[in-house]
């Protein structure tokens, strides 16, 4: 019971956040009749898209779009005309590949990718100059890539879940002094 309120406690921070940085989180749902230009957060969270809707493209001031809880392994090239996008969650999909029309936007601060099936990163992800919050865990990655290491503002990386080898911790943890690194023990049979 007390694991159940956690939870509950943590979504409904996780929830608040989102609103106090983008406004008014919409459902789909709930997109109707409202002007898209005055729409800045839109959560597609458990609709068992894999695909976006078509729709979706003519709310271009967004800020804030989750994904979450769905059944997507690519995203459209659509995506980067998102320009003032800050935050994108499109955790717990079907992705294998950090899709590189992610590396296209902008202004993106906060990505949560976890709980996929990203087995690399592209050295693209250098060209998203303002992460400052990146959410890997539970992935499959055996290639970090190095464009990882390029971002300048990055604060956060969690890749717990990830299996690497002592050598890797090691040299992450390196190149990356100013980065709060969440990681679990590595794995002694990847050195």
């Amino acid at each position: 019971m007390k694991q159940l309120f956690a939870l509950f406690f943590i979504l409904l921070s996780y929830l608040s956040m989102a609103q106090l940085h983008h406004g008014r989180v919409y459902l789909w749902n709930e997109l109707a009749g409202v002007n898209p230009d005055s729409v800045r957060a839109i959560s597609l969270e458990k609709m068992k898209l894999d695909s976006l809707p078509n729709d979706l493209w003519k709310y271009t001031k967004l800020t804030y779009l989750n994904l979450e809880k769905n059944q997507l392994s690519n995203l459209p090239e659509e995506l980067k005309n998102f320009t003032e996008l800050t935050e994108l969650n499109m955790g717990k999909n079907k992705f294998t590949f950090l899709p590189l029309v992610v590396c296209q936007l902008p202004n993106l601060k906060r990505l949560n990718a976890s709980r996929n099936r990203i087995e690399s990163i592209p050295n693209q992800i250098e060209n998203c100059t303002h992460l400052e919050n990146i959410d890997f865990y539970d992935n499959l990655i055996g290639d970090f890539g190095t464009g990882l290491f390029q971002l300048k503002e990055l604060r956060v990386l969690n890749i717990e879940g990830v299996m690497y080898g002592t050598n890797f911790a090691d040299d992450l943890k390196r190149k990356m002094p100013n980065v709060k690194i969440l990681l679990d023990p590595p794995c002694k049979c990847l050195n």
